[in-house]
Order: C-alpha cells, then sequence, then structure tokens
C-alpha cells in the first residue's frame, strides 16, 4: 500500500544527521516524529544531509543543519522519495536552493530539483537551470540548460554540465564571457566570448579550462583554440601564470611580458616576471612580497642585456650593455600611532628603471625614503631621509643638464608638530620643530640672469639646520561680532655650513651660524551676514599686524626649502610668506583685505578674497638683492606697498566650477601673474580649461612673459563611446608644447582606445607617436605605441611615386 503524507507549508531547523539516522533505520515515521519534536513537521526533508561525519576520539561532529521552506511536503512511504513543491527554498551547508519543486530519493540519495532552479555555492557562484539532478551532499551530480554567474562578474553558460567529486563541474558545448550586461538580459549580444566543447571549472584548482575553444569577437570566430587555460578570475593569490601583456616601443621593439606568480605561503609570494624585446633582448623581474602582522615588505630585482644599444639616441640607455636594479619597499604600523618604512631603489645607471617601465619604480624623479612617522590628535612627528634620483637620458654632464650630483641626500629632516588647546588662557598653542641635515656633491645650477645676478640654488658640501618655533593665539569674540585674534611666536635657527657657492660672486656662510625671531601679532575681523529670500552671504574684512625686528645675516645662508615663494589670495593673511624654513620673514607688516562666501538656492556657491600687504617698518625681507637664490625679487612684496592680490570661485550642482586668482601691479593694476580655470564634469561632457600667465622675471632668469593655455575634454559620442584630447599652448612662443586626440569604446567587458600624440619644443623639433590599448576583462590587455621616426618612415613610403 503506497502512503502519501502531504505536510502544508511551514519552515524550521532540526539536525540533519538526526533524521539520517532514523531514515537509515528505516522509518519514516519516526524522522517525521523527530522532526515534530523539533518544533517543524516539514524538517523531515533533511534527509539531504549526508549520512556519515568524520569522527575524533569517538565524538561526533555537529552536523550541518538545513532549512527548508516549500508551499507543501508530500512523503511517499512506499517509494521512499520526499517532495518539496512551491517555492521551493533550502539553505545547506553554505549552498542555497531556490526551485518549483525538490524531491529526495532515499535509496539512491539523489536530490533532483525542477523549475527555475536556482543555486548560490558557498564561493558565491549562482547556477541557474531548468533541471538540476544531483546527489544529497552537492559534490556529483547533471545539470541541464545551465547558467552560472560569478561573483566577479563573468557568466558561464552550457547545454548541459556534470559535477564530480564535488569541486569540478565540466560544461558542455559552453561559453564564457565576462559581459555583466548579459547577466541582467540574456538577449543582449555579448562584444566577446569564447565558446568551447567542454569548459572545465575546477574549484579546488581554482582553474577554468577550455578544450576546443574558439574565440569570438562581435559574433565572429577570429582564433581557435584547441586548449586554453586561466585562472578563476575570482582567484586574487594562486600560484600560476597572470594574464600577459603587450606592446611596442621603437626603442625596445615588440615586447611580450608573461608574469609567473608562485604563492609560497598565506602571507608571502613570488612573481617572475618575463620579458621579451625583439630589439633588447630578455629582462628577467622578480618581486617577492611578505605581509606580517604589523606591516609588509618588497623585495624586487630586474636585469637586462641589452642587444641593440644603437635603438637609443641618447646617455645612459645608450651606453651600457649589462643594465639592472635592486629596490625594496616596506610599512609597519609600531602601534596605532606610529608606522616605520622606506622605499629605497639602487640601479646599473640613472634611467634603466623608467626606460624599461618597472612597476613602482619608473617616475622620472624616484625618491629613495626611508621613515619613522607618528599622529595623535593635532600633532605629528616625521623623521626621513631622503635621496632624489632623476630618472631621465637627457641629463648629461657635457650638455649643461643637471645631473645626480647636483640633487641633495638629506640625512636626515625631521618635522615636529604639537598642537594643544592652553587651560591657563584658553588660547592655543604649537610648537613647529625642524631639522635638516645634508650634502651635495656639485653646487646646483648656476643661473645668470639678465642683470649679471647669480641664482645658486643649492650649495655644494654639507649644511645642518634646526629650527624651533613656539606660537600661541587666542580669539575673542565681542557681543556685536567683532574677532579680534591675539598671538605671539618665538623662533629660533641655529646652522652649520661646510659648502661653498660660487667663491667669485656669491659668498656663503660657512661654520655655525644663529638666529632669533620674536612675533607679536594681532588680528581683527568683521564677520556680517546678509540674507535676502533666494540667498546667504557673509562679508569678512580682515586687518593683522606683525612686529618683528630685523635680521641681519640671513642672505649668506643656504636656502634649499623656500625657493618657491608665489604671493597671492591663498597666503595674503599668512604670518610668513616664505615656503620653508630657510628664510624667515622680518620687519613689520600689515595684511589688509576682504573675505566674501556666498550661498544661492539654485545651487550656486561663490567664494573670493582681495587685499594687499604692506612692510610698515623695519627691513623688508622680499626686497634683499644678495640672497643666493634672489627669492623674493619680483614676487610683489619687494615693495613696501604689495601687489594687490585676489581670487575668485564658483561651484554649481550642475557640475560647473570656475577659479581664479591674480597679482595686480601696486600703481598700475596691471596683470602681473594668475591663473584662470573652468571645469565641467557630467555623464556627457567633461572637461577642463585654463589659461595661466607670468610677467617676465629678469632676476630669476625669465626674460620674457609666459602665458599658456591649458585644455582637456572628453565627449560621449554614444552609449560606451567617447571621444578625448588635450592641448597644451604657448601664447608667447605661437608653440603647441603638447596635443592629442583619441577615440575610445568602453565596457564592463571590453576596452578599446586610440590616440595620436604630437610633442614640440622651443627649437621646433617635433615628436609624434601613436598609441592604442585594447584590453578584455580577465583575459589580458594589449598595449602598443608607434614613435614619430616609424610615422616619418611610413608617410615616405606613401609620397614615393608609384613609377618608382
Amino acid at each position: 500500500m503506497t502512503g502519501r503524507i502531504p505536510v502544508q507549508k511551514c519552515a524550521h531547523r532540526v539536525s540533519a544527521r538526526a533524521f539520517a539516522r532514523a531514515v537509515a533505520r528505516g522509518s519514516m515515521t519516526t524522522a517525521l516524529l523527530l522532526s515534530l519534536a523539533a518544533g517543524s513537521a516539514i524538517v523531515a526533508s533533511t534527509g539531504f544531509a549526508p549520512p556519515a561525519f568524520a569522527q575524533a576520539a569517538g565524538v561526533e561532529e555537529p552536523a550541518p543543519q538545513l532549512l527548508l521552506q516549500a508551499d507543501q511536503l508530500v512523503y511517499d512511504n512506499d517509494a521512499e522519495i520526499v517532495t518539496a513543491i512551491g517555492s521551493v527554498q533550502l539553505d545547506y551547508n553554505g549552498y542555497q536552493v531556490v526551485a518549483q519543486r525538490v524531491s529526495y530519493n532515499q535509496r539512491t540519495r539523489q536530490v533532483k530539483a525542477f523549475g527555475n532552479v536556482e543555486i548560490v555555492e558557498p564561493s558565491g557562484n549562482r547556477i541557474f537551470a531548468s533541471e538540476i539532478d544531483i546527489t544529497d551532499d552537492f559534490s556529483v551530480g547533471f545539470v541541464n540548460a545551465l547558467r552560472v554567474d560569478t561573483p566577479d562578474n563573468t557568466s558561464i553558460t552550457a547545454e548541459s554540465a556534470e559535477r564530480f567529486e564535488g569541486e569540478k563541474t565540466v560544461f558542455n558545448n559552453g561559453t564564457y564571457t565576462a559581459c555583466q550586461a548579459c547577466r541582467d538580459d540574456p538577449e543582449h549580444p555579448p562584444l566577446w566570448q569564447i565558446k568551447a566543447k567542454k569548459i572545465i571549472l575546477d574549484g579546488q584548482a581554482k582553474t577554468i579550462t577550455y578544450r576546443h575553444a574558439r574565440f569570438e569577437f562581435f559574433g565572429k570566430p577570429i582564433a581557435y583554440l584547441p586548449y586554453f587555460r586561466h585562472a578563476d578570475p575570482s582567484v586574487k593569490r594562486k600560484t600560476g601564470l597572470i594574464r600577459p601583456t603587450y606592446g611596442y616601443q621603437e626603442e625596445l621593439g615588440v615586447w611580450y611580458r608573461q608574469p609567473f606568480f608562485i604563492k609560497t605561503g598565506e602571507t608571502h609570494d613570488f612573481t617572475l616576471t618575463g620579458t621579451g624585446y625583439s630589439r633588447q633582448g630578455f629582462l628577467l623581474h622578480g618581486r617577492w612580497r611578505q605581509q606580517l602582522e604589523n606591516g609588509y615588505y618588497t623585495l624586487q630585482a630586474a636585469g637586462i642585456k641589452q642587444q641593440e644599444r644603437s635603438a637609443f639616441n641618447s646617455s645612459p640607455d645608450i651606453d651600457s650593455i649589462n643594465r639592472g636594479m635592486l629596490a625594496t619597499t616596506g610599512k609597519f604600523d609600531i602601534n596605532p600611532r606610529w608606522a616605520f618604512g622606506w622605499d629605497v631603489l639602487a640601479q646599473s645607471d640613472r634611467n634603466f628603471s623608467r626606460t624599461y617601465q618597472i612597476p613602482d619604480f619608473n617616475k622620472r624623479v624616484q625618491t629613495n625614503t626611508v621613515y619613522l612617522r607618528g599622529l595623535h590628535d593635532k600633532s605629528y612627528f616625521d623623521l626621513a631621509g631622503y635621496q632624489f634620483r632623476i630618472q631621465d637620458d637627457l641629463l648629461t654632464d657635457d650638455n649643461g643638464f643637471q645631473t645626480n650630483e647636483n640633487q641633495a641626500l638629506v640625512r636626515p629632516s625631521l618635522d615636529y608638530n604639537y598642537v594643544k588647546t592652553e587651560d591657563l588662557t584658553g588660547g592655543e598653542v604649537s610648537l613647529d620643530v625642524n631639522v635638516t641635515s645634508l650634502e651635495r656633491d656639485e653646487i646646483d645650477s648656476f643661473l645668470s640672469t639678465p642683470g649679471g645676478d647669480v641664482r645658486t640654488s643649492g650649495i655644494d658640501g654639507e649644511s645642518t639646520r634646526l629650527s624651533a618655533d613656539l606660537a600661541w593665539r587666542k580669539t575673542l569674540n565681542s557681543s556685536f561680532g567683532l574677532r579680534v585674534t591675539p598671538s605671539f611666536s618665538l623662533r629660533g635657527d641655529w646652522s652649520h655650513i661646510d659648502g661653498t657657492a660660487d667663491p667669485a660672486s656669491e659668498p656663503v656662510a660657512n661654520g655655525s651660524e644663529s638666529r632669533f625671531m620674536a612675533t607679536a601679532g594681532l588680528e581683527v575681523s568683521y564677520p556680517v551676514l546678509v540674507r535676502t529670500a533666494n540667498s546667504s552671504h557673509v562679508f569678512e574684512p580682515i586687518a593683522q599686524l606683525f612686529v618683528r625686528p630685523d635680521l641681519e645675516n640671513d642672505s649668506v645662508l643656504p636656502n634649499e626649502d623656500a625657493q618657491s615663494l608665489v604671493f597671492e589670495a591663498s597666503n595674503l593673511f599668512a604670518r610668513d610668506k616664505f615656503s620653508g624654513y630657510d628664510r624667515i620673514e622680518s620687519g613689520t607688516r600689515v595684511n589688509a583685505g576682504l573675505r566674501y562666501s556666498g550661498a544661492l538656492s539654485n545651487g550656486l556657491s561663490l567664494s573670493a578674497i582681495v587685499g594687499q600687504s604692506y612692510s610698515i617698518a623695519g627691513e623688508n625681507p622680499y626686497a634683499r638683492e644678495d640672497d643666493l637664490t634672489n627669492t623674493g625679487e619680483e614676487s610683489g612684496l619687494e615693495e613696501a606697498r604689495s601687489d594687490y592680490v585676489a581670487s575668485f570661485g564658483a561651484s554649481t550642482f550642475s557640475g560647473f566650477t570656475l577659479n581664479t586668482n591674480g597679482r595686480f601691479d601696486r600703481n598700475t593694476f596691471s596683470f602681473e601673474r594668475g591663473q584662470v580655470s573652468a571645469g565641467f564634469i557630467s555623464d556627457e561632457l567633461t572637461f577642463d580649461l585654463s589659461y595661466a600667465f607670468i610677467e617676465a622675471q629678469p632676476d630669476s632668469g625669465f626674460a620674457s612673459d609666459r602665458h599658456e593655455i591649458d585644455f582637456a575634454s572628453r565627449i560621449l559620442l554614444a552609449e560606451n563611446w567617447s571621444t578625448f584630447g588635450s592641448l597644451v599652448y604657448n601664447i608667447e612662443d605661437d608653440l603647441f608644447v603638447s596635443s592629442s586626440i583619441g577615440l575610445s569604446y568602453h565596457e564592463e567587458s571590453f576596452t578599446f582606445s586610440l590616440a595620436f600624440r604630437e610633442k614640440q619644443n622651443t627649437a621646433g623639433e617635433e615628436d609624434r607617436s601613436i598609441g592604442f590599448r585594447v584590453a578584455f576583462r580577465t583575459l589580458g590587455e594589449f598595449d602598443a605605441a608607434v614613435s614619430g621616426e616609424v610615422l616619418e618612415s611610413l608617410q615616405d613610403f606613401s609620397d614615393l611615386d608609384s613609377s618608382e
């Protein structure tokens, strides 16, 4: 007699092992009673659990539990089949199953799911099928009409699939693609895909293997591969080949770069990369990484024996046969406030890492650094040593360019800043300490100005300076809105110099020197708020007075960190307008101006500053004519009454921004220096446009005006298609310094870009190149560039008369 016991809609948990044992004893009624005792009849379907688990020392391990929800359960005692019907949801051991009907055969231990089946594996893979036949521990089975979506937005579809040993799935007549839109809309045609007779997804080895595969692009097959394998894209660290990159450069030739990643442990790995260059030979590069409990470190080494040095145009690339590098980086958190780290490169010549684009070390200026840093509340500590190495094939001793011997070795530089609110007075106390010790092998760039001056950016030899600045300030607010901020600071410096500048014209102090500066300051401001129905505005007139004595020996001290003096609205109200510690502002000075900010209801935000600075007593430090670097001359501060400075900014919710700043002659209001920049960002259009102007500065080595236009833009032409371009135009010399235009296509699985670039120097020499990039997500990318020499040869070829 056949017995069918229907149980209506409910869902609870019970031990899978308890039910499995009841079933093993042949008692469906006992199993049902067990489930009822646990609080729900429906959990009798926990026969999905495997009957046996590993045991240790006679103690059974906790069995995974199953949660099952369905509209109805049907028990067939004679056939020993349990069926869940209607909106079935099953959660077991990390697997989640949704289907219209799920049945379990106790005799064969098979689970079958029917109707819009969806399985979410513990790895995050989502499997869609019309029917699935799988064992009760989800390790072996057969699936029809299948689609698998992985967490990294790749997808596999197949006519059918078989699962073996819980880790390996074989897809029959399958298709692989990284098209996310295809997941959301199955009718969306993928841009590219791989079709194969068999696709093998190995969950243990974390690989995807294709047998008898063809690569299709825009629906057309373009390559056939009898065997092809790559890592599961979800894998971040796994021993094996990493997708290669390709390219072309005139001096190097066609190149192919193939990395091999070795997972040596859970916290360390090694990557060995071989790059073959058709013109220069084989470059081998190795990188070791290790993550420790409180930080990480890396070690890198690379080398090549160049085969065709004549392909290069200049030193040092053309000089050496054997070239290489050693490098290391690291960072360790001593505790939540302190960190120690380094970034160091040593190489055979100054340009190897940049020529061969060694990752992390291909910048034009490589700064070797070792540091110790601490940060707490508003205070910080920074102790670091620096070595500046310029990577450039233009720097030669014979042509008058800077060399690495001109660059300073900083050993070390210490910055300490301490800020605290003082309880006794209620003001803010700050302490700034700086120690800098450096040496240089050669004097850094003598630059004769039209007036016959010599500019010494850095002396040769050694120099050490210790500076300490103790300051106090407090803001007092009156009942009618006036803000008064008194301040006081005391600074002391000690220097020791053992070096020379230009003995013929520029003396430099040697031995020990000291200087002291006390500053008393007072700032008064009166912010006024103006409201209208649709806007609010704040107008704040500000006046500052700083009283200081004069300095006697400042101009004969080296100036390493205070050379970039730019007087503008942003530093109008600064106590000291020099950019570093090597120069100190002296004398009595008044800064006065107006600060404004506004907000309109339509989303427009406005800001502005305008003002002027006055040297009213004592020495004007910006008027010194015997300074080693001529810092201050032609800055707009060298006269008793400075130039005017102003800035204006505006921004809107729609993405438009406008920023301007300028310096205007104190007498004629003529434009001396400034910049205007405008930008816009939206989905369809992005652009940045700027104009910069600097009037001639003969004493600083610039005999003529400098004004330049810089423009960059990207326009969306259609879905996924955009065009981009940029240019830098030197108005004074009527010269396009650089320009580029390009076209790109981008979607989540594929990127293509093609760009034409041109550069031109003041001598009229031009450099043209065409570059393109093709990238298939999860598979690899290709980069290439064709230089001007090749373009010219192609043009010469096209100009040949056909009769020749």
